[in-house]
């Protein structure tokens, strides 16, 4: 019963109505179980994956220190870091990780992954003296987190919770090197090839206050630069790989890629759009993390540090300068194309050329319907039919395209603002309603013959 419960911690998201019914339900176990007298956390140790069936027999990565080497007693440390961390309610991000599902099971995951490698398989290597040093099982690591990522998608729970168990790993073993530290230097390469891979892991998990991830909308940015195609193909996806495979020796190299990706984003977008703002945000927040892995130059000191905050706002400002006069014409081209079509709508409302040629009719302030006048201030009700559109109903814009005070959005009926309307923005759905008033009021007028 405790897997079922932990199970559906695991699948489902916090605060979900499945996650409260999965703590509710233990809680009501345990202290039932109590009441029979048996200790609520009985057996609770032994808890993994659904599958997973760990060996009594054999050699094991978890003997006593007294038998370790120092080598084995780091791998352990590593090891045991991922697998026992758990998040603030207690949930053990690890359990997913423990055991992968058969081919059988989930046979397009063996098509995707072309090196499939659970933890299992990994405490298996550790106890057969596979690992000649610690960074082959932070490279195990590393796929494993790798394929999780490759496989599930960005806002999934176990990409989030891959990326944070990466974090995890990378914390640890930067512990563990600043144990060893001793009286000879130490080995560089390995060290910035970590700050690297932490530097990466830490911007492409960066997330709003909503829990949304700011690279989620750079993903589709195009690995080829449609201004310059003779250029090698960039994008995070490219990035992570060279991350992966231990190619970036140099943080200054590293960065120029980072930059290069978030600026063709900026460039190939809008300044008004969420890729632009996106974009902006993970480069500042790329500086801020370089600059706390690098303790500013006393750790590691890179040509990459020459580059601020402030001059990325400087840069960004300059984009913007540049842009906005060309997005102001597209703008106003766009309301000159909708305002001739509107008008064109408006001199043909049926399709049928202009309008038929008749005696000049004259108006006044009042009004004969069926041999009865009605005033300026009479009070009149219009039995409805089908000449008036539901237009108050029919139109919707997204809520993250329209730029509203809050007074502003009051007064519009709520359901124009839903997160996937039928219309791209504001102005479209103001456009459309001029056009469905103006059709109302011309088959009012043709109705009760106005």
């Amino acid at each position: 019963m405790r897997l079922m419960f932990r199970n559906a911690r695991h699948y489902n998201e916090e605060g979900s109505q499945v996650y409260d019914d999965a703590d509710i339900l233990e809680k009501i176990v345990k202290d039932k179980r109590k009441e029979l007298g048996s200790s609520p956390e009985e057996g609770t140790d032994n808890m993994g994956s659904p599958k997973l069936k760990l060996r009594k027999s054999g050699a094991s990565p978890k003997k006593s220190n007294k038998y370790l080497t120092p080598l084995q007693q780091r791998l352990n440390e590593l090891y045991d870091a991922v697998r026992n961390y758990t998040d603030g309610r207690g949930r053990r991000i690890s359990t997913i990780f423990l055991r992968l599902p058969s081919r059988a099971e989930l046979p397009d995951y063996y098509s995707t992954i072309k090196r499939p490698i659970d933890m299992e398989r990994l405490r298996s290597h550790m106890a057969g003296g596979r690992y000649q040093d610690v960074d082959a099982l932070v490279e195990d690591f590393a796929l494993m987190f790798n394929n999780a990522c490759t496989y599930n998608e960005p806002e999934s729970l176990i990409y989030r919770d891959a990326l944070l168990l990466h974090r995890v790993l990378l914390e640890t073993r930067r512990l563990q090197e600043g144990v060893e530290e001793g009286g000879s230097p130490p080995a560089v390469g390995p060290l910035v090839r970590e700050l690297i891979r932490n530097l990466f892991m830490s911007v492409l998990g960066h997330q709003d206050e909503e829990g949304r991830c700011y690279s989620d909308s750079l993903a589709e940015i195009p690995a080829q630069d449609p201004a310059s195609p003779e250029k090698p193909l960039l994008n995070f996806d490219v990035i992570r790989a060279n991350v992966e495979r231990g190619r970036y020796r140099r943080l200054d190299v590293f960065q120029e890629h980072m930059f290069e990706v978030l600026e063709k984003a900026r460039r190939l977008h809008r300044t008004d759009s969420e890729i632009f703002e996106d974009a902006v945000e993970l480069q500042q927040f790329f500086i801020k993390i370089r600059d706390e892995l690098c303790k500013n130059g006393e750790i590691l000191l890179s040509p990459a540090l020459s580059y601020t905050s402030k001059h990325m706002h400087s840069d960004v400002e300059q984009e913007k300068r540049e842009k906005l006069p060309k997005e102001m014409e597209e703008d106003k081209l766009k309301r000159e194309e909708e305002n001739k079509e509107e008008g064109e709508k408006a001199e043909d409302p049926a399709g049928g050329g202009a309008w038929p040629a008749g005696p000049e009719r004259t108006y006044s302030q009042d009004c004969s319907f069926e041999n009865s006048t009605y005033h300026v201030g009479d009070c009149v009700y219009v039995q409805p039919n089908n000449t008036v559109s539901k237009w108050d109903q029919s139109l919707k814009a997204r809520r993250r395209d329209v730029h509203l005070s809050k007074e502003q959005e009051s007064r519009l009926p709520s359901h124009w603002l839903k997160s996937k309307g039928a219309h791209t923005t504001m102005a479209d759905a103001l456009w459309r309603l001029r056009d469905l008033m103006l059709r109302d009021s011309l088959n009012i007028r043709q109705a009760y013959n106005l």
